[in-house]
């Protein structure tokens, strides 16, 4: 088999930055690579470009996993009309402001934490039990800064959705770094950042992994509590709301398969036939709702989002305040500079990332605009 037959892709490769392409053939030439799948909002990462999934034979590799272990999407459609609660604008904006009061943002930290498993640490490194056991309580239930957002929309039938966009926060990128410079020592006959999937680390990978999937998907689950509450639903009807009606998915991990095969995800969604999906665009454009096709030559996967078209850094310097400012007329945000490299203009056109996948990977039955969107 050459290089190219074990590369499926959604995106054209001449449309991609030349540090993603590096990337994809980077991961090409490794011999334990049964199979890479590339999706339409594929842009660079670290080692794997985002959008990237690799199917891995008997090895792990925790910087294909990324550093925010477990990030993914929660969504609830509510059996409710937008225009029940949040009729007018001034009725969004103090629902806006009562969201920054009610949930950390950003770096901040609980004040009290929230209770949590103990962590396992299964490589016993005390400086890495440290570094989790600081975070591990404090930061449940916080959404983190970037790309993280609780959005409040809209869905076609005009009932009220939720969307929350987080993962393990500081705990997670700690384990992440561990392990990312363990693999530069502990395996030394496989290229830095992979492990054996069976050798001593990769297993305590797995187990600490496993740990942070776990805890981001609480965290989502805390903070999706929080919202319904500010909604006035009491603790047992937003515990059936969750329980019956939330879609969860997370975009960054590694799965066991049969014969020792490991498939990581990237930013990239599973959609496993009949799976739902939830791909966010960007702050003005909304989250689409999507059901999984389980086309196994993309490695039953879609894009996890539109990808960025601007670095953070680029489109600081070079989008218009007061573009991004007309852009988000309809939302009630942050829109300022400290967001201007999340602004619709730093990323590519969603609705044209969804139709390069649409029939192939996925199908859309939702979409949801959104009336309030919460940044770090």
């Amino acid at each position: 088999m050459t290089n190219l037959e074990k590369l499926k892709t959604l995106i054209p490769l001449y449309l991609l930055e030349q540090g993603a392409q590096q990337q994809i053939y980077n991961a090409l030439a490794l011999d334990f690579l049964l199979k890479l799948a590339v999706m339409a909002d594929c842009h660079t990462g670290y080692t794997l470009p985002i959008g990237g999934v690799a199917l891995l034979d008997n090895v792990i590799s925790p910087e294909y996993v990324g550093y925010d272990i477990g990030c993914g999407m929660c969504y609830v459609e509510l059996d409710l009309h937008v225009d029940d609660i949040f009729r007018t604008k001034k009725e969004r904006v103090r629902f806006f402001n009562k969201i920054y009061e009610k949930i950390p943002v950003g770096f901040d930290s609980r004040k009290k934490g929230l209770f949590y498993y103990n962590f396992p640490n299964a490589s016993g490194d005390k400086d890495l039990y440290k570094k989790v056991r600081d975070r591990l309580y404090v930061q449940l239930g916080t959404l983190g800064g970037g790309n993280h957002f609780i959005e409040i929309g809209q869905n076609r039938k005009h009932n009220v959705t939720i969307t929350l966009h987080s993962g393990s926060r500081n705990m997670g990128h700690s384990i992440a770094s561990y392990y990312m410079k363990a693999s530069k020592l502990g395996d030394s006959d496989l290229p830095q950042g992979f492990l054996h999937l069976n050798g001593d680390l990769g297993q305590q990978y797995i187990t600490d992994m496993n740990f942070a999937l776990d805890y981001a998907l609480a965290n989502r689950k805390s903070m999706m509590e929080e919202i319904l509450g500010l909604m006035g639903f009491n603790n047992k009807q937003a515990d059936v709301i969750i329980r019956e009606k939330m879609v969860n998915e997370n975009h960054n991990h590694a799965i066991i398969l049969e014969n020792n095969q490991v498939l990581h995800r990237k930013g990239a969604t599973p959609a496993e036939k009949g799976q739902i999906g939830i791909i966010p665009g960007n702050m003005r454009d909304g989250v689409y709702v999507t059901e999984g096709l389980g086309n196994e030559e993309y490695l039953c996967s879609s894009s996890h989002g539109a990808g960025r078209k601007l670095g953070r850094k680029q489109a600081k310097k070079q989008l218009d305040m007061h573009r991004f400012e007309k852009q988000m007329s309809n939302v009630v945000a942050k829109v300022e500079k400290s967001t201007l490299d999340e602004s619709p203009d730093a990323y590519k056109k969603l609705s044209e990332v969804i139709k390069m996948q649409e029939d192939i990977v996925i199908k859309t039955i939702d979409h949801s605009e959104p009336i309030i969107n919460v940044k770090g």
